[in-house]
């Protein structure tokens, strides 16, 4: 429902997202699971040989036609011989603001960094004062600058002179969000801020463990049941990309996740360096009689 009331919310706003589901051919998943993301997610499901380059090329260019070519990249080629599926989520925006800033207007302009140094920025402001949806608390100012028809918005919150930003952040929970949100108040405004442009990756295996999904990246512990009978699967690398350009016309940003699950097995090639000290064992191996065993602490040749 949530998909469905995103994309047709604003026809003025172009708000695309897209899921898939990507597996290593030669192993069997449940076939509910594909189901249930095929009926809810819209998901694309697709098995792949892993081995060939093609199949990180053939990922790939699903996230680029689902990401406006903003991501370019979110499965490494080739892929790692321990993954066996990638679930991928794509999201594009592309929105024109509301009130739209005057390129005449812009100009060079300091912005304050956290050093307390300056640099030059291209600052965009309105040419008039418009009517926006405006808070202001002990801490921080805040607008918000729709686009389109103005389902879609982008909230600025800038800290009060004095007040570090991470002290805003600090302040971020869901009950507050809630509170300042219902505490817009229109008024008469008008508003300059920079240009810029930005590209972001980061792993977020940590992230998430530390919000309470650990066991879901440990062998043997993951419990992915549904996803594969054998329940020997769990979360190997969780990556998030995203795009953000911002000028005077409007938005367009784009984000991509991708969700690679490991399995546990022997699939090699892994690396076995003897480089301390070790056991050793001659045997005949259908009697199992051990002809001679040692250990070496120090191997002299």
């Amino acid at each position: 429902d949530l998909i469905d009331l995103l994309f047709e919310l604003d026809p003025l706003v172009q708000f695309d997202l897209a899921n898939s589901i990507w597996y290593r051919h030669d192993i069997t998943f449940e076939q509910a699971f594909f189901d249930v993301n095929t009926a809810y997610f819209d998901a694309t499901v697709e098995g792949l040989d892993f081995g060939l380059p093609s199949a990180a090329n053939t990922i790939n260019a699903w996230v680029r036609e689902n990401t406006g070519d903003k991501i370019e990249e979110i499965v490494p080629s080739p892929i790692p011989i321990d993954v066996v599926m990638y679930l991928i989520n794509a999201i594009y925006f592309n929105g024109t603001w509301t009130y739209q800033f005057d390129k005449d207007l812009t100009q060079d302009a300091p912005f304050t960094l956290l050093t307390g140094n300056t640099k030059t920025v291209d600052m965009m402001s309105h040419a008039d004062d418009v009517d926006l949806s405006y808070l202001t608390t002990e801490s921080f100012d805040a607008v918000d600058l729709p686009y389109g028809g103005q389902a879609f918005t982008m909230t600025v919150l800038l800290p009060r002179e004095g007040i570090d930003v991470d002290a805003v952040v600090d302040e971020l929970d869901g009950e507050n969000w809630n509170n300042w949100m219902a505490g817009l108040y229109e008024t008469a405004v008008k508003v300059s801020m920079p240009k810029f442009s930005l590209e972001y990756e980061i792993e977020l295996n940590d992230v998430l463990s530390a919000l309470g999904m650990e066991i879901a990246f440990v062998p043997l512990a993951a419990n992915f049941s549904k996803m594969r009978a054998a329940n020997d699967l769990y979360i190997s690398k969780v990556t998030h990309k995203t795009f953000v350009d911002v000028d005077e016309e409007g938005t367009e940003a784009a984000a991509a996740t991708s969700v690679g699950m490991g399995i546990v097995c022997a699939c090699g090639p892994f690396e076995f360096r003897v480089d301390r000290p070790y056991l050793f064992a001659i045997r005949e191996k259908y009697s199992g009689t051990i002809i001679f065993m040692g250990k070496i602490v120090d191997p002299v040749s």
